[in-house]
């Protein structure tokens, strides 16, 4: 693993809190202090264009709404008062969100955008990647051959009738 990799894992593993059934961890950020620029227009302006979708739409508005009501309700997103919206300058940053449709499904996903930049900067160019924990298809194909038998494991243990009997 990386130098990054590592600062990645140790942020994560010191940060992480079990907290009413969830898990709650500290941004994985690249360096502590950086300081960023006060991205608040960006995120009004997206907003206005949200607004003005909600109007033209209102079975787009009633989705949305109860896609966020799930979100509260979840406990995944909470509402701040007064003084928790006012962090201190050079660590605030709005994160713009928008919707869209499965083309098929018709279904309603919000989108919140950390790539949006503003004067350059976006909040996943400040955060750490993480350790890539997939196996590459090579590597997984390497292994299958290195031994005579080869094991495969079914989700939940269970083995098909038609397959136990061979």
């Amino acid at each position: 693993m990386s130098k990054d990799d590592h600062q990645f894992i140790s942020i994560v593993s010191q940060s992480a809190v079990l907290e009413d059934g969830h898990y709650s961890v500290c941004l994985p950020v690249k360096k502590k202090g950086l300081c960023r620029p006060n991205n608040r227009a960006v995120a009004e302006q997206r907003a206005l264009n949200l607004r003005k979708r909600f109007s033209r739409d209102s079975k787009f508005y009633g989705d949305y709404m109860a896609f966020m009501d799930i979100l509260l309700k979840k406990g995944y997103t909470v509402k701040l008062d007064g003084d928790e919206l006012e962090p201190a300058e050079g660590q605030k940053w709005y994160l713009p969100h928008h919707g869209v449709r499965h083309p098929t499904k018709q279904k309603l996903h919000v989108v919140f955008d950390c790539g949006a930049s503003f004067q350059g900067i976006s909040l996943n160019q400040q955060l750490l990647q993480g350790p890539d924990l997939t196996s590459s298809l090579v590597g997984v194909l390497v292994r299958f051959r290195q031994e005579v038998v080869a094991v495969m494991f079914i989700h939940g243990g269970h083995v098909p009738p038609s397959q136990s009997a061979k």
